[in-house]
């Protein structure tokens, strides 16, 4: 390690922590950055500033570094740190949003999606294969039944009549449960692998228009390096892009000037991060219910299920204090509204109030009447880590609003967000990239750039619903 040079100062955090984390990672084989270009087939110029922080590596870098650090260690790489160093990469491409680094996160996001579809076609292909062994078996109780009540009876003997009883019987029901059982699987394992083979699809188109940008503009941005940001000799720290652009002039054989500098970062634009995301906006909204008192917005929820909204539990406690009777609570979900009774109250006590003017508790509530639920599934992300975003697509005081939240770590057990949350948005679901429920908007600063998330694992508290792994 006593080749590289220090990480510079003057890159984004982002790229500064990617960096970090694969030179930790790439310590512990003890060779030199020539040896391993040799060994992987890189020029060692490229891993250095891999390595280095001027240049952002393929996840496929980052992937084999693992995989050779735990090969030398007698190891396996764990599920946590591929996902901590996943998240790394991805914010650190996001950081910079040029055309190379949007195809670079199209093809981590394609190759994923793909191995998505292959899982589940396996299990698909395994379901299938079950139920047709079920089937068979039955068929053979079925036809060892009818071969006994074909036989003649003989004196010492009664008849066999009716249906089957005794061991055959319990045989028989319980074929049968499983078949159920494997039948209601292979729907839901058929949906997902529709899903997935539509997110490739879409994928491709994406990746395809990314290819073409990049292909635009030139080669110098299918290689971009991550400069610190450039003196003009005034005295101010920055350049702006179009100065960069035009007034600095690359030599032959110098690295492209393309910065993270020009570009900005991305921060609360849902119309540019959720091309290269998992989790649809259209789902988000479609399960983000609106709590009324009357005609008056007092919060939102999540909708779990055709007939449940969970949210936090100031917010039907408003919506009653405001309402003329006191028992009168409506919820909003697309064009139906429809009245909802609460029908559990969960006090959180071991979340602390951490500055908050309510406390911690969550409500579920009781529609009156089902409303139609998307047909995607509704999963949950149990480790939501630092440094990932989430989606939130829900009503605020002056209608539908959308942003993203960037987690920022945690205080006692609620998410540390940042991002634009405005009046109104208390108890909206909030999506990882994944597609994974995070958690519930649970309170804003004064500014409405940061506040808390109740975290998912708070509704293991609730008694009156089922969550699944």
């Amino acid at each position: 390690m006593s080749e590289l040079k220090p990480v510079d100062d003057g890159l984004p955090p982002e790229v500064v922590a990617l960096a970090q984390a694969l030179r930790d990672l790439f310590a512990g084989l003890g060779i030199s950055t020539r040896r391993y270009a040799a060994r992987r087939t890189y020029d060692s110029s490229t891993v250095s500033r891999f390595l280095g922080g001027h240049r952002l590596p393929p996840w496929e870098f980052v992937l084999n570094l693992l995989h050779d650090v735990a090969e030398e260690r007698g190891t396996v790489p764990t599920e946590e740190t591929i996902g901590m160093l996943r998240a790394l990469h991805t914010a650190a491409v996001q950081a910079g949003n040029s055309p190379v680094h949007k195809v670079q996160l199209l093809e981590r996001k394609l190759a994923e999606a793909d191995q998505e579809a292959r899982r589940a076609a396996a299990r698909e292909r395994w379901l299938e294969d079950t139920l047709q062994d079920r089937e068979h078996r039955i068929r053979d109780l079925q036809m060892r039944f009818r071969e006994l009540q074909a036989m003649p009876a003989s004196p010492l003997t009664e008849p066999v009549t009716g249906a089957p009883s005794g061991d055959a019987a319990d045989e028989h029901a319980r074929l049968s449960a499983e078949m159920r059982e494997l039948q209601a699987e292979l729907q839901r394992v058929r949906a997902l692998h529709r899903q997935a083979q539509e997110r490739c699809e879409q994928l491709e188109r994406q990746l395809a228009g990314a290819e073409e940008t990049a292909q635009r503009e030139g080669e110098a941005a299918l290689l971009p390096e991550l400069l610190p940001p450039v003196p003009d000799g005034s005295g101010e720290a920055f350049r702006s892009a179009a100065d960069v652009r035009n007034e600095v002039v690359n030599t032959p054989g110098a690295p492209p000037l393309n910065s993270v500098y020009q570009f900005g970062h991305i921060h609360g634009d849902v119309s540019v991060v959720t091309d290269t995301w998992q989790v649809d906006e259209e789902f988000v909204a479609s399960v983000s219910a609106r709590l009324c008192a009357g005609d008056e917005h007092v919060g939102n929820g999540l909708l779990f299920d055709a007939e449940t909204v969970i949210t936090m539990g100031v917010v039907p406690e408003r919506a009653l204090g405001k309402s003329a009777s006191g028992h009168v609570m409506e919820v909003v979900i697309g064009e139906h509204r429809v009245r909802a009774e609460q029908v559990e109250i969960c006090d959180l006590p071991g979340f602390g109030s951490y500055g908050l003017e309510v406390r911690p508790s969550l409500a579920v509530l009781r529609l009156t009447e089902p409303v139609d639920f998307p047909d995607q599934v509704l999963v949950f992300d149990w480790r939501h880590t630092p440094g990932r975003q989430s989606l939130v697509s829900a009503h605020a005081r002056q209608g539908r609003y959308s942003c993203l939240l960037d987690v920022k770590g945690r205080s006692g057990d609620w998410l540390r967000v940042s991002g634009e949350i405005v009046v109104g948005l208390f108890g909206a679901p909030a999506f990882s990239s994944t597609g994974a429920l995070t958690g519930l908007v649970a309170a804003r600063s004064d500014d409405g750039r940061a506040g808390l998330l109740l975290p998912v694992e708070a509704f293991r508290a609730l008694t009156t619903i089922t969550l699944e792994d």
